[in-house]
C-alpha cells in the first residue's frame, strides 16, 4: 500500500514540476499575468505600467492580462505590482481557449 501512495505522490509532484517548467516565462516573450479576482482593468493596467511593461490584451472579467516586458526583472516586477501568477502567454492562451471552447 505504501508503494501505491508513494507512486501517486511522486506522479503528482512530477506532473506539477513539468507544468511549472512549461509555464516558466521566457524573457522577451509575452506573459500572462493573473491578478486577484475582481481587479479592475484600470488597476491591472496601472500594475503593468508600474512594472515597466506594455499591455497586449486585457480580460477584466477573469483578471488576466497578456503583456510584454523587455527588462530582465519584469516578471518579478509584476509580482511586486500585485500579480498572483505570471506564466508564459502561449500556455495561458491554450488553457483559456480550451475552456472557452468546452462550454459551447
Amino acid at each position: 500500500m505504501r508503494e501505491i501512495g508513494f507512486g501517486l505522490a511522486f506522479g503528482i509532484v512530477m506532473a506539477l514540476g513539468a507544468f511549472l517548467i512549461a509555464a516558466w516565462p521566457a524573457q522577451g516573450r509575452p506573459v500572462a499575468a493573473f491578478f486577484p479576482a475582481g481587479s479592475s482593468a484600470r488597476a491591472m493596467s496601472a500594475a503593468i505600467a508600474e512594472a515597466g511593461g506594455s499591455l497586449i490584451e486585457i480580460n477584466a472579467g477573469s483578471a488576466v492580462t497578456i503583456t510584454l516586458g523587455e527588462d530582465d526583472g519584469y516578471v518579478t516586477a509584476l509580482y511586486r505590482a500585485g500579480a498572483w501568477l505570471v506564466i508564459d502567454a502561449s500556455l495561458a492562451r491554450l488553457c483559456v481557449g480550451y475552456a472557452k471552447g468546452s462550454g459551447q
